[in-house]
């Protein structure tokens, strides 16, 4: 990342230096002036070629490293980019820095841009720092874009990303055409280009060739020993045996579990490009944990970040020894693994739960995108967990709300307690997961649970497998209202009087409100509470209610 940083920023500021030619050439001298100073210094020789040479050998190790090639669009453009660049730059380097220590020339617009001018060659300098700054500005993408202070200023680093090269190749070409009209410039490059000069031009282009030649035999070689090291593993160490969820694939020792994925075409999320960086790659290892190295510093730190428990890996920087099985965390494609049931559907009494993920965009403003994505995963595992094993059918799922219906199919002499059991069940879910998350209050997730009973029409619709659940008529309208009161009364649990009457149980609550019903002028009695009721038989004394009260509330509900 620092290598890299020094790079973009040496390239930036050419970039500006060129872009200043569009106000004149005096203008773009004195920028280069300064530019020599700091970079033709003895620390500002060290920064730029040890950056260079720092990040070079980091990409060979990471290709050496890289069992496949199979990446995204914009990783394999990066790539491409990133050795591209110096094709261009050790010319460029020949013409300025080396003429510069061999001979004295100056490195000066008036005598580069003037020479490139009057050789043809100006299409090259146009051309020689866009790979570069495309390479620069796709790593800078790949490590912040998950920031919230990048998304926030996407737009305007766009239009920089996008402006800075106009603006530069326009400075070049303004220079260019001053320099082509000043007889001064145009004889001192023609006498440049004479034959007295001849030796001098080519003691440059055969250090320029001489460089080439080394730069492509230490890639080449890279690739060689890469294919050779491939080779190696292949036939003596064996192959190691990953498992998925409904396939197995067999990869070499060395392999990662995200190179893997990708090799084989199984889907995988992963946004950072394989840095340790996002989290989104990471994988629970069901078996095998054994065989699994412990994760190196960059992988703790993503772990610790996101609170992932011990069994949860990075994809991206696993390499087992042996045979393990992995569960993605986060999936882009899910196959279905049961038989299709039959259409379920009809009037029914059903009750209606809905969990409201309140705060989720307070969250957002104060987490990364992936560890948000990463609480609302464990966050809707865990409900849809807490409402099936109640005996719920899910409704529908979103990243602020989760809807499940209990009573579709039949048992509604006990969907109410089940329902109750669910609400109980959800409170521990969140509890659990705020624990994890620690105990600042702007950390904490805010729920709204809702509980109504009644009549609706409930149907699947959808081709998808499993169908989509969903419940029409005054249950769903009463339960929508209900969402709206406990959020405006900052409720942690709304359930309604019908809910509690049906369960045969009486109600915990902090307070009671009375909500009329949509379409008609009755109203129905809302019970509101920041804890999860902890159902109690209705003989029983408990909640806000008094003796006498309780049994006038027993008697009136028959």
């Amino acid at each position: 990342m620092a290598s890299g940083l020094i790079l973009f920023f040496y390239i930036t500021a050419h970039l500006v230096n060129h872009a200043l030619g569009l106000i004149s050439l005096e203008t773009a001298e004195a920028g280069m002036s300064i530019a020599v100073e700091v970079w033709y210094s003895l620390p500002g020789t060290a920064m730029l070629y040890g950056a260079f040479a720092v990040h070079f050998m980091m990409a060979l190790v990471a290709v050496y490293e890289r069992r496949t090639f199979r990446l995204p669009p914009l990783e394999l453009i990066r790539i491409a980019l990133g050795f591209s660049m110096p094709v261009l730059l050790i010319g460029h380097a020949a013409a300025t820095r080396l003429a510069y220590d061999l001979y004295g020339l100056d490195s000066t617009y008036t005598r580069v841009v003037a020479n490139l001018w009057a050789s043809g060659q100006q299409g090259w300098q146009l051309g020689l720092l866009a790979p570069g700054w495309l390479h620069g500005c796709l790593g800078l993408h790949f490590a912040f874009n998950r920031r919230p202070w990048f998304q926030r200023y996407r737009l305007v680093l766009f239009s920089l990303a996008l402006l800075l090269p106009v603006l530069s190749g326009l400075g070049f070409i303004a220079m260019g055409r001053e320099l082509a009209a000043s007889p001064a410039a145009v004889a001192a490059s023609l006498d440049y280009l004479s034959p007295s000069h001849a030796a001098q031009r080519l003691a440059i282009s055969q250090w320029k060739d001489s460089l080439l030649n080394w730069y492509f035999s230490i890639i080449v070689a890279t690739f060689i020993a890469r294919e050779i090291r491939n080779l190696i593993e292949r036939r003596r160490r064996g192959l190691v045996e990953v498992a998925y969820p409904g396939r197995t694939v067999h990869i070499p020792r060395g392999w990662s579990v995200l190179e893997a994925s990708r090799s084989f075409h199984l889907p995988h999320a992963a946004m950072c490009g394989g840095r340790a960086r996002c989290s989104t790659c990471r994988v629970r290892v069901a078996a095998g944990a054994e065989h699994c190295p412990p994760p190196a510093k960059d992988e703790q730190e993503t772990l610790a970040r996101i609170g992932a428990p011990a069994d949860v890996r990075l994809a991206c920087q696993l390499r087992p020894h042996g045979s393990i099985s992995v569960v993605p965390v986060v999936r882009t494609a899910r196959p279905v693994y049961r038989a299709p049931a039959p259409r379920r559907g009809g009037e029914s009494d059903v009750v209606v739960l809905y969990c409201d993920f309140r705060n989720r965009a307070d969250l957002m403003a104060d987490h990364l995108p992936q560890d948000l994505l990463y609480v609302l995963t464990i966050y809707v595992e865990g409900l849809s967990h807490a409402i099936r094993a109640s005996g719920g059918t899910i409704s529908s799922i979103d990243s602020e709300s989760v809807c499940a219906l209990f009573g579709v199919e039949g048992a509604t002499e006990i969907c109410a307690q089940r329902a109750l059991q669910a609400a109980g069940a959800i409170e521990g879910v969140i509890s659990d997961l705020n624990n994890r998350l620690g105990r600042q209050k702007h950390n904490r997730l805010k729920i709204s649970v809702v509980l109504h009973a009644g009549r609706a029409a409930v149907g699947e619709v959808g081709t998808s497998e499993p169908p989509t659940m969903l419940a029409i008529g005054e249950a769903a309208d009463i339960a929508h209202d209900m969402r709206k009161l406990a959020a405006d009364r900052d409720r942690a649990f709304a359930i309604s009087e019908q809910v509690y009457r049906d369960a045969g149980l009486m109600p915990v609550y902090d307070e009671q409100v009375e909500l009329p019903t949509p379409g008609s002028d009755g109203e129905i009695i809302v019970y509101l509470s920041d804890a999860a009721p902890i159902a109690s038989p209705a003989w029983t004394l408990h909640g806000k209610l008094g003796r006498g009260a309780m049994l006038r509330r027993l008697w009136a509900g028959g």
